[in-house]
């Protein structure tokens, strides 16, 4: 119960260093590599090539995709940083309550460090990090073979299999950077909310005070 209310209030992710060769997933994407690199479709070339690229765009396509929220992100939190900072002089102003004060400040506090951590999940995603694309000379190589199309095949296999690791970083990366923003959104409904119920709370505890307190000083008299 502690765990899973521990990893609500902060998300954590799994290590996400060089994975060992002898580890479950380096085993895994070496035996489809051999498969790969060992493959052959005699009359299937071209519906072989077919499937590659769809392959091929699709993982393309989800590094990308991680790539432009990340980046769409970090712009709405830039954008967000100088209208939070024109709200935190107010959360001191001497009108207010030092009780309401102190848990607005509170509210706001959290809801700053994990806007702040979902920017830093942000940076990760956007990180440069190495990945494998078919060059020019590559192609050349490929359509002077006795079999270019398979040829082509393995070799969009073989870089989506490399990429593999490194986009389902982006991917878990900009899932945490969700997980965090969500919080920060609920941390901000807390703050508005609690603006909105402290007056109404803080009269109707006032009068029932007073609806207790006044007979019984009424008696003691």
């Amino acid at each position: 119960m502690l765990t899973l209310i521990s990893q609500w209030l902060w998300p954590r992710l799994a290590p996400t260093s060089e994975l060992p060769a002898d580890s479950p997933q380096q085993r895994w994407l070496q035996g489809q590599k051999d498969k790969v690199d060992q493959g052959s479709w005699p009359g299937k070339s071209d519906a072989a090539l077919e499937e590659a690229r769809r392959i091929f765009d699709a993982e393309q396509e989800r590094r990308r995709g991680a790539d432009f929220k990340a980046g769409l992100y970090l712009a709405a939190i830039t954008a967000l940083m100088p209208i939070l900072v024109t709200v935190f002089p107010s959360l001191w102003d001497e009108q207010v309550d030092k009780a309401l004060g102190a848990t607005l400040l509170g509210i706001f506090i959290c809801a700053l460090v994990y806007l702040m951590r979902a920017a830093l999940w942000a940076l990760q995603t956007i990180k440069i990090s190495a990945a494998a694309q078919l060059s020019a000379g590559e192609i050349a190589d490929s359509l002077s073979s006795d079999e270019p199309e398979e040829k082509l095949v393995k070799l969009l296999l073989n870089a989506v299999i490399y990429n593999y690791n490194g986009t389902n970083q982006k991917v878990s990366f900009i899932k945490m950077t969700h997980e965090y923003l969500l919080r920060t959104f609920f941390c901000f409904i807390a703050f508005l909310a609690v603006q909105a119920v402290w007056p109404v709370a803080a009269w109707a505890i006032g009068r029932i005070h007073n609806e207790i307190t006044t007979p019984i000083m009424s008696c003691l008299q």
